[in-house]
């Protein structure tokens, strides 16, 4: 019964890389010692579980972000072969415009 007016204060919690963030602004290192983790520990050992650090979907747009992320890289890395052909008329490479149409294809924003 004491662990439980010990850890009342604590009502979420979710896996982080390094410990713990409880009540959604709390980071609390994964060390016994500190007296917030024990609390957590507690917690843990009632019965209670922690929430993944990240959703399903917060995973997914993530990964998303970093295919967005990359895909718009690429474009502007590869703009001046627009500009050159707009200016010059020298032909994009066939392999540059598939790559580039590939690359805006993947881009979902929401």
């Amino acid at each position: 019964m004491e662990n439980l007016n010990q850890i009342t204060w604590i009502t979420s919690c979710k896996l982080q890389e390094q410990g713990y963030l409880v009540n959604g602004n709390m980071s609390v290192p994964n060390d016994p010692a500190n007296r917030d983790c024990a609390d957590v520990l507690a917690w843990i050992a009632e019965g209670n579980t922690p929430a993944p650090e990240f959703t399903a979907l917060e995973i997914e747009a993530n990964i998303q972000q970093g295919i967005n992320s990359e895909s718009l890289a690429y474009l502007a890395s590869t703009d001046w072969y627009v500009t050159r052909f707009t200016e010059s008329g020298v032909a994009v490479p066939a392999d540059v415009t598939q790559a580039r149409t590939d690359a805006r294809l993947a881009i979902i924003t929401s």
